[in-house]
């Protein structure tokens, strides 16, 4: 009987597998990934490419992050579902590399890249002097003790720095922390001076934490998650941060003039779309970490639980701390104050020659667009 059923057993095994073939290639036909989405097909914004972003590692910048599920340009995202932008989100440490890709621009650089405004203070009277009109168009963060001094146990005060060697990168949100630090202290004038002939000046914030961690430096001035990283020496402790100087450093974007004036339903889309990601990451901190733990090494080393921690050193801001900041509601604009402190202690230490108008770098009319509506 075994014999005789057999022909029967092959028959109906090879129907069984002839039918799975069929049910295999129409499921692969559901799965065929879609044709990849069209930049400006919802809002009709300008540029027909992704907006390239240039940030550094740090927790501020979480709201364009979650707004655009990370890094990569994607059709999920906030910017692309409800305002037709593709924006691509690169990492870049280096402040030499930072300003190279920014003058080249987008694609193979930059289109918009950080700084903040008392970087900007230092920064831009170069553009200006280049012929290269540069302009600061939105804030999109107040640090919160996410800037600080770490020191070793030797240290215990401000004065305690004096013969001390500090660790830091050079025109930096780090150094002018380090100058209102001074700035507040009982030192002398040679006092000041002397700290500042012993600075050690790296490229990136993790130079200056490594140079730390290794002993090579008694204190480091860095931003996070250097800061935490930084920590890590036994012994050492913050000795002062933004918590204690909570409104010096405001994180800002900055775009070169030409590119805003031919793309500006493209920064239209890229503001609101950064002011929905912060809602959204206030909303789902736990979320607003893990996209920066994918996207930043230096978040994945920290873990989960630091990293949400390190989002409490932040205020992300969206349009209401925007309007402070450039004067939307007829006031006068914070931006101006803060940049000219910035300018006049930068053109004291040399660094330089003068100290411009700041309405001359910034470009407010954007945000106003998105505030009157």
């Amino acid at each position: 009987m075994k014999n005789k059923s057999l022909p029967l057993v092959i028959v109906v095994i090879a129907i069984v597998v002839i039918a799975g073939a069929l049910l295999l290639s129409q499921k692969k036909q559901v799965v065929t990934p879609s044709p990849a989405p069209q930049q400006g097909k919802l809002a009709g914004v300008e540029l027909k490419r992704p907006l390239v972003v240039g940030l550094v590692s740090w927790p501020g910048y979480a709201g364009g992050i979650t707004a655009n599920n990370g890094f990569v340009e994607n059709g999920e995202s906030i910017f692309y579902k409800k305002y037709g932008l593709l924006v691509k989100f690169v990492l870049i440490e280096d402040i030499d590399a930072r300003g190279k890709a920014f003058v080249k621009g987008g694609p193979d650089g930059v289109d918009v890249v950080w700084s903040t405004v008392d970087f900007w203070a230092n920064e831009s009277p170069a553009y200006v002097q280049a012929d290269m009109p540069v302009k600061a168009f939105m804030q999109v963060d107040w640090s919160r003790g996410g800037d600080a001094m770490v020191v070793s146990k030797e240290v215990k005060t401000v004065e305690d720095l004096r013969a001390k060697k500090i660790a830091l990168v050079q025109y930096t949100p780090s150094h002018w922390l380090l100058e209102s630090i001074l700035t507040d202290s009982q030192l002398t004038t040679e006092e000041k001076a002397e700290i500042r002939n012993n600075l050690i000046f790296s490229q990136d914030t993790m130079s200056a934490r490594a140079a730390f961690t290794a002993g090579q430096a008694d204190a480091t001035v860095v931003w996070e998650p250097d800061v935490s990283a930084a920590l890590v020496r036994e012994g050492s402790s913050i000795l002062k941060s933004t918590k204690d100087y909570p409104n010096i450093i405001a994180d800002v974007m900055v775009a070169k003039e030409e590119f805003l004036r031919a793309n500006p339903k493209t920064i239209d889309a890229f503001i609101r779309g950064f002011f929905d990601g912060v809602a959204e990451a206030e909303a789902q901190p736990e979320k607003a970490a893990r996209l920066l733990m994918e996207n930043e090494p230096l978040f994945a080393e920290l873990g989960l639980e630091k990293t949400i921690q390190s989002l409490s050193w932040v205020k992300w801001t969206a349009m209401e701390d925007n309007v402070e900041m450039f004067g939307l509601g007829g006031q006068s604009a914070l931006f101006d104050a803060l940049f000219t402190g910035a300018a006049n202690a930068w053109k004291e230490l040399g660094l330089i020659q003068e100290v411009i108008d700041p309405r001359s770098v910034k470009d407010d009319s954007y945000l106003r667009k998105v505030y009157a509506q």
